[in-house]
């Protein structure tokens, strides 16, 4: 249950990071030179899904299986 609900996560903060991705290319001037259109475009929404994976992995405690022994 903590994995599902970490990957769910992940997945839904593509969508601010998209965004934000968006809003930094267009106010950054819409760049077509490739260092900077490849770190907007894919280190923006990277970092954002990689921050959701680690939210819900660290706050998905209470969904653990501990098992005795």
């Amino acid at each position: 249950m903590r994995l599902l609900r970490t990957l769910i996560i992940g997945g839904v903060m593509l969508i601010p990071g998209l965004l934000l991705a968006m809003i930094v290319w267009y106010i950054a001037g819409q760049p077509v030179t490739e260092p900077m259109e490849s770190l907007i475009c894919n280190g923006i929404p990277l970092l954002s899904v990689s921050i959701g994976l680690l939210f819900g992995w660290k706050t998905g405690e209470a969904y653990d299986v501990k098992m005795e022994s």
